[in-house]
């Protein structure tokens, strides 16, 4: 089975660090986790994917100690 590796930050393209700075802005934090260096080889999924789950950790009814995070 063939992988295609992490996106890192430094060889990300405009599109994909637009979204790792966002990920990083709305976490608090310096870094990016595999999940999102994995998809980054699609900067479509990669960015439809955070915007449903940014929207799903946004506040809400729910605390955010019971959401999946």
């Amino acid at each position: 089975m063939a992988t295609l590796g992490l996106i890192e930050y430094k060889d990300a393209s405009p599109e994909v660090r637009a979204v790792y700075a966002d990920i990083m802005a709305t976490r608090k934090t310096d870094w990016i986790n595999n999940f999102w260096k994995a998809i980054a080889h699609d900067p479509t999924t990669l960015k439809c994917t955070w915007d449903v789950i940014k929207q799903m950790m946004a506040p809400g009814a729910r605390d955010s100690l019971m959401k999946v995070d």
